[in-house]
C-alpha cells in the first residue's frame, strides 16, 4: 500500500544474506498446510471493533497516524461507525464487506473535504506476529479508481520518533481497472531512502469475480508470496524487518497510483473478505 512520502511505511538497513535452504517454505513449492499451526483466525462471524471504550476489540478503524492525514493523494476518508454514525463495514453470512461510497451529505463537513468515504481495519492494538504465514481470502472490487489492499506493518505503541517511514509487506494490492492483475511489494529504507521491490502478477482469472487466497510467508531469510497456495514471487528479507507485524485491510478511492474514479465506476464499491489468518511453522516445513 506504499506509494507515499509520509508515514505509510518502511524503516532501514541492508539486506541479509539469503540461503533458500535454511527456512520453512522459502522455495518455489506450493504451500504445505500440514506444516503450519494457525495462530490467528478471523472468520468474520461478527465484527469486533477496538476503541477506547472497548479495549478488547480486535479491529481498529484507522492507521497509526491521525485519521485526518490523507496519504497518496487519495480521495476517501476512513470513517468509524461510532464516531461518524455511518458504517463502511457490513457482514453477511460470514463475509465482511468494506464499502466505499460518495460522502453522505451529513458527513461533508467532517471528512476533510474528501468526496468519498470508506473503511480501513487493522490489528495494530490486538494482534501481531514475527515471521510466519499471513493470508486473506478475498474478492476484489472492480472499477476505475478503486485500490484494495491487504498488507503488514510493524507494531508500535506510537509512531517511532525520528522515523519517517516503516518497513512494509504488501501481500496483495489491486487497482480496480486491472481486474486480472495484483501486486506484491516489499518496502524498506535500507539505503537511507525509500526502496521498493515490486512484483506484478497478471492472471488468466478475473480476480473480481470470485474469492482467492492471497498469502505471504515471511522468514528471517526471505518473503514469498502465493496465490491460492501456488508460489508467485520471492525476495530476500531486509535486515530492518525485525519487529512483529499486524494486519491491515483497506479500500482506497483515487490517488496517484490508481487515478480518480470515472463515469464507469460503480458505487457503492465493496471489498469482500471471507477470512484473515496467520500461521506459525510447526517445525516440519521443508525448504
Amino acid at each position: 500500500m506504499n506509494k507515499i512520502n509520509y508515514g505509510h511505511l518502511c524503516l532501514l538497513a541492508a539486506l541479509t544474506a539469503w540461503n533458500s535452504d535454511t527456512w520453512a517454505q522459502s522455495g518455489k513449492q506450493a504451500l504445505d498446510n500440514s506444516c503450519w499451526d494457525m495462530s490467528f483466525e478471523e472468520p468474520f462471524d461478527k465484527l469486533s471493533l477496538w476503541n477506547d471504550g472497548n479495549p478488547d476489540g480486535l479491529w481498529r478503524t484507522q492507521y497509526i497516524w491521525p485519521r485526518e492525514t490523507i496519504i497518496n493523494n487519495e480521495q476517501q476518508f476512513y470513517i468509524d461507525p461510532e464516531q461518524h454514525g455511518v458504517s463502511p463495514f457490513s457482514i453477511n453470512e460470514g463475509i465482511l464487506s468494506i464499502t466505499a461510497m460518495p460522502t453522505p451529505r451529513a458527513l461533508r463537513g467532517v471528512v476533510e473535504g474528501q468526496p468519498y468515504v470508506s473503511g480501513v481495519l487493522t490489528t495494530e492494538k490486538s494482534f501481531s506476529q514475527q515471521y510466519g504465514r499471513f493470508e486473506v481470502r478475498a474478492q476484489l472490487p472492480e472499477g476505475q479508481g478503486l485500490w484494495s489492499a491487504f498488507w503488514l506493518l510493524p507494531s508500535f505503541k506510537q509512531w517511532p520518533e525520528g522515523v519517517a517511514v516503516l518497513p512494509e509487506i504488501d501481500v496483495m494490492e489491486n487497482l480496480g481497472h486491472q481486474p486480472n492483475t495484483y501486486h506484491t511489494t516489499l518496502h524498506t529504507n535500507q539505503t537511507g531512502e525509500l526502496t521498493s521491490f515490486p512484483f506484478d502478477h497478471t492472471m488468466k482469472a478475473d480476480l473480481t469475480k470470485d474469492f482467492h487466497v492471497y498469502s505471504a510467508v515471511w522468514t528471517p531469510e526471505s518473503v514469498n508470496w502465493y496465490l491460492d497456495g501456488e508460489w508467485k514471487a520471492s525476495h530476500p528479507t531486509p535486515a530492518d524487518y525485525t519487529r512483529p507485524v499486524h494486519f491491515l485491510l483497506n479500500l482506497a478511492v483515487g490517488g496517484t497510483w490508481p487515478g480518480s474514479p470515472d463515469a464507469t465506476t460503480e458505487f457503492p464499491a465493496r471489498f469482500n473478505i471471507d477470512y484473515v489468518r496467520a500461521w506459525t511453522d510447526n517445525g516440519t516445513c521443508s525448504s
